[in-house]
């Protein structure tokens, strides 16, 4: 196929791409990059790319004189964000290489689109398509790639990696996104692992992000996989590399009907160690979010068992949290051969995703009404009284649990 056709592509008649099109002067403009490599593909198209020839002066010049809102998000390096509808259209310059050195890059505008494509990572990636559909394919190869679905970086592999380390994650990103079990790329799967070692120049955040994104894809196990046996994997995740954890977690995903979490299938990769959680979420510099929720787990000490009975069961779930005993109990399911021990905890986790945590009927106020001081003691009564309470199976009311405190000697 070298042409899409508008009338079967929504996004590219919206009114802003319509608005965005006339705003730049006639064949200066182009659709780039993902949206057009998903609608070849069929795959739903996020984020419209656009490449023109006009330099980002011009394209400023030209949106601000149409009417259209924009922000110079990327100017230095050619690119300007035209916001319609409080949509974003990233609309960037035609560019080459002038110095790289593995993290960024020095460009210098160009109108020549060949040369463009030659900047570009994946030959995939580096397909154009004009405001009617036609499709342009510079490398030559980019239109084959996609009908065989082969990942393969634009012109000399070591090189389009020595600009930018962090294309080793991309291309597995896409591996795992979109790749069936298609052959890779011979050259630019030894690029990747003969220059695994220039993944330690990149930012942390940059790396996190990318992996993010690549655990995210609905079956991640064959890219991950790939990655491993290419020494990639420990490069950048050496806490969590056991590949055939992820997988097996993927297949209760698949059965189950759970939406894949990047998070849940990091641990699946590692192990319930503090030590190396704590590590692992101070390399990658990860969220406060992100780093509660994998130390929590990590952190655990409730025993989880099959054989628990439901006040137990309760007790667990008060005591660790509802994310906790989801998070352990699925990955238990998943690690299990016996199916009958699977699918009691999965039991355990349709309980805990269904718990509402209830609330604890005793405060400070009614302790000192009681007579109990401020202070220690009256942390060490409250702790005393929830512990009661907990045992009961959170049966025990308010009356109940003050009358306790002088069997407690308050």
């Amino acid at each position: 196929m070298d042409r899409l056709n508008p009338e079967m592509h929504e996004w590219m008649r919206s009114q802003a791409v319509i608005a965005l099109f006339t705003a730049l002067p006639a064949g200066t403009m182009r659709f780039v990059g993902g949206c057009v490599r998903n609608a070849l593909w069929g795959e739903e198209v996020g984020d419209i790319d656009l490449a023109t020839q006009l330099d980002p002066k011009a394209v400023a010049k030209a949106l601000g004189e149409a009417g259209v809102k924009y922000v110079p998000t990327g100017i230095d390096h050619g690119t300007i964000t035209a916001v319609i509808d409080r949509k974003p259209f990233e609309i960037t310059s035609l560019r080459e290489d002038v110095e790289t050195d593995g993290r960024r890059a020095v460009v210098s505008f160009t109108q020549d689109w060949a040369k463009d494509a030659q900047r570009r990572d994946l030959t995939v990636n580096a397909l154009y398509a004009d405001y009617d559909g036609q499709i342009y394919d510079p490398t030559e190869q980019g239109l084959s790639d996609i009908a065989t679905k082969k990942f393969r970086f634009v012109g000399e592999a070591d090189l389009r990696v020595r600009e930018d380390y962090l294309r080793i994650l991309r291309v597995f990103r896409f591996i795992a996104h979109y790749g069936g079990q298609e052959k890779i790329d011979a050259a630019s799967l030894k690029a990747c692992r003969e220059n695994r070692a220039g993944l330690k120049q990149l930012s942390v955040e940059r790396v996190w992000s990318e992996i993010k994104k690549l655990l995210c894809a609905k079956d991640p196990a064959r890219a991950a996989r790939i990655m491993l046996t290419n020494d990639i994997l420990e490069t950048v995740l050496r806490e969590a590399s056991n590949v055939d954890g992820l997988s097996r977690l993927i297949a209760l995903e698949a059965r189950a009907n759970i939406a894949p979490d990047p998070l849940l299938r990091l641990m699946a990769m590692g192990a319930r160690d503090s030590v190396q959680i704590t590590l692992l979420c101070e390399r990658l510099k990860m969220s406060k979010a992100e780093t509660k929720r994998l130390r929590a787990w990590a952190d655990d000490d409730a025993q989880l068992s099959t054989d628990m009975d439901e006040r137990d069961q309760l007790k667990a779930l008060y005591q660790s949290g509802k994310q906790v005993v989801v998070d352990r109990a699925w990955l238990r399911a998943a690690g299990e051969e016996d199916p009958i021990q699977a699918a009691r905890f999965m039991s355990l986790a349709n309980l805990a995703l269904n718990w509402t945590r209830p609330v604890f009927p005793i405060d400070g106020k009614d302790l000192s009404e009681f007579g109990v001081p401020k202070g220690p003691q009256m942390g060490k009564a409250m702790k005393a009284l929830e512990t009661l309470w907990v045992r009961s199976g959170f049966r025990t009311e308010k009356p109940q649990l003050l009358a306790a405190l002088k069997l407690l000697g308050y």
